[in-house]
């Protein structure tokens, strides 16, 4: 008991300063993405556009007639053709020798500060998420710390808790992650709800662990009635 007390001594002090750590970049993310929206969008804004090319090789390609290739550049140019690589449009093909060229617009982005601030928004949850991860298992620790036994109601709370506050971090961090950085690489919208795996494991097996600690209290409380 000795080494579990000064185990949950030591964690509960790091927890304490992550704890801190995470409310001074989530604070920071929060107010810096609100002046940033508060900005109006014709103060700073940028547009940012690019093309691609796309070469195939082959010795046949030689052999195909010149009036093919332009034709097909006709019907593009001509809306009568869509080609798409890779989300590209492509806009233009041309012969070179042994391959084709096919030159794709890549597309523009507009950026604004305002998206910028919503993007700083979006990070800020996940911090925001992890301050709940690390109370959690500060009051997980102190139950240890304080208890004369692991195999008590309040670790067993402790631990429930802190497997429960890793689920919306669970969900939060890729999702939160995934739209600020569309809005820092398109500028657009883009919101794709996803898990991550490894913290969503990491709470199954806490769940588990609740399980067996649950029966231990259980014996723990049978044998302090027989003594």
């Amino acid at each position: 008991m000795k080494k579990i007390k000064t185990i949950g001594k030591v964690c509960g002090i790091l927890s304490k300063i992550m704890t801190v750590l995470m409310i001074i970049a989530a604070s920071a993310l929060v107010i810096t993405g609100i002046v940033l929206v508060a900005i109006p969008d014709n103060m700073i804004a940028a547009d940012v556009s690019g093309g691609a090319e796309f070469t195939v090789y082959g010795e046949w390609i030689d052999k195909i007639p010149q009036d093919q290739i332009d034709g097909i550049s006709e019907q593009i140019e001509d809306g009568k053709l869509n080609i798409n690589i890779n989300a590209n449009k492509v806009n233009g093909v041309e012969q070179d020798g042994n391959a084709i060229v096919l030159h794709a617009d890549a597309g523009s982005a507009h950026f604004t500060l305002r998206k910028l601030g919503f993007a700083l928004l979006m990070y800020s949850l996940i911090p925001g998420a992890l301050i709940a991860v690390f109370i959690m298992f500060g009051k997980m620790m102190k139950a240890l710390r304080e208890g004369d036994s692991p195999f008590t109601d309040g670790v067993v709370k402790g631990m429930t808790g802190f497997a429960i506050s890793l689920i919306p971090y669970a969900v939060l961090k890729p999702t939160a992650a995934g739209v600020g950085t569309a809005l820092l690489t398109s500028g657009d919208f883009e919101i794709n709800f996803g898990v991550d795996l490894s913290t969503a494991f990491a709470a199954l097996v806490i769940i588990l662990l609740i399980m067996i600690f649950k029966y231990g209290v259980g014996i723990q409380k049978e044998s302090d009635e027989t003594l």
